[in-house]
């Protein structure tokens, strides 16, 4: 396991994972990540794919079970997917564009 690392919380509360952490970690640019608050001063980071991992073991998020809340995890998962593009679903009507029909502007 790596070293604690210490950063900021930089602008617009932006945090930085250092990089040999990201690699520890397996996070990549872009990876999606969800982050909870477990009490104040501390938080998780962890991917949808962890938290299904860790749903389907039963293995609480925190050495302290009476914290776990499985439904906070289902919903958090939920949630996260839901802000995803849908590429499968119908497209949505654009009325800030013109009409097909419609003639150039004069």
């Amino acid at each position: 396991m790596l070293q604690p690392t210490r950063t900021k919380v930089g602008p617009r509360g932006r945090v930085t994972v250092p990089v040999a952490l990201q690699r520890a970690a397996g996070l990549a640019e872009g990876d999606e990540v969800i982050i909870r608050v477990v009490s104040p001063g501390v938080v998780i980071v962890e991917t949808p794919q962890a938290i299904k991992d860790r749903i389907r073991a039963g293995n609480p998020a925190t050495a302290e079970p009476d914290s776990y809340d499985a439904a906070a995890d289902v919903r958090a998962l939920r949630d996260s997917e839901s802000n995803r593009p849908d590429h499968l679903s119908a497209p949505q009507d654009k009325t800030d564009q013109p009409s097909s029909r419609a003639g150039p502007p004069r």
